[in-house]
């Protein structure tokens, strides 16, 4: 019995990975706004209905593992380590993604450059980064505390996070990955944390 359900969710596995490589590879070639989901379909010898069952939508498939990853994120928020800041967790999240970021470049790099190419994506984008701004705001609550002025400054101070992730992040892609995203990262977050001068000391 255990076998059969452990072949079960293999074949699951294997057809959800299938949808995937066979999309990422139409995308690259004709553009994602110019792949349709049949094609996708006739591509990967699956039924739109069976497309459905792993996937949402057409947009899901440039961000698959978006549920995931927010999850993992969300953990390392709700879980400092002893004495630990909002902005001495966000350092730790910043060494972790930026050394996947790096051992996954090309890719991570393709998938930008889709991202940037269709509306429908780059409205995707904005919902992913809503959600992760939504994650460090509860963070940054409970480091405040309770209070009109600590709610407020809670959802500044995370707007104003997440638009330095997504700055750093842009010049990384400009710069082709080949500056140091850890050391990127961690210093836009140093100079959050202290006001963000215009010049160095």
């Amino acid at each position: 019995m255990e076998e059969r359900h452990s072949l079960r969710e293999q074949k699951k596995a294997q057809t959800r990975a299938s949808i995937l490589r066979e999309a990422r590879e139409l995308f690259f070639k004709q553009g994602f706004d110019g792949t349709t989901l049949d094609a996708i379909c006739e591509r990967a010898v699956v039924s739109r209905r069976t497309f459905f069952r792993y996937f949402g939508s057409k947009e899901a498939l440039v961000f698959p593992n978006r549920e995931a990853h927010l999850a993992y994120f969300r953990d390392f928020l709700d879980e400092p380590l002893p004495g630990e800041s909002v902005f001495d967790t966000l350092r730790r999240v910043t060494r972790s993604f930026a050394e996947d970021y790096v051992d996954h470049r090309p890719q991570i790099l393709a998938i930008q450059k889709l991202i940037d190419s269709s509306p429908s994506l780059k409205a995707r984008e904005r919902e992913v980064d809503r959600a992760w701004e939504l994650a460090i705001e509860a963070a940054f609550a409970r480091e405040a505390g309770d209070g009109a002025n600590a709610r407020i400054r809670a959802r500044v101070l995370a707007g104003a996070t997440i638009g330095v992730i997504r700055a750093t992040m842009r010049f990384w892609f400009e710069g082709d990955g080949r500056d140091d995203l850890r050391q990127l990262g961690l210093d836009a977050l140093s100079s959050l944390e202290r006001g963000f001068p215009l010049h160095d000391d």
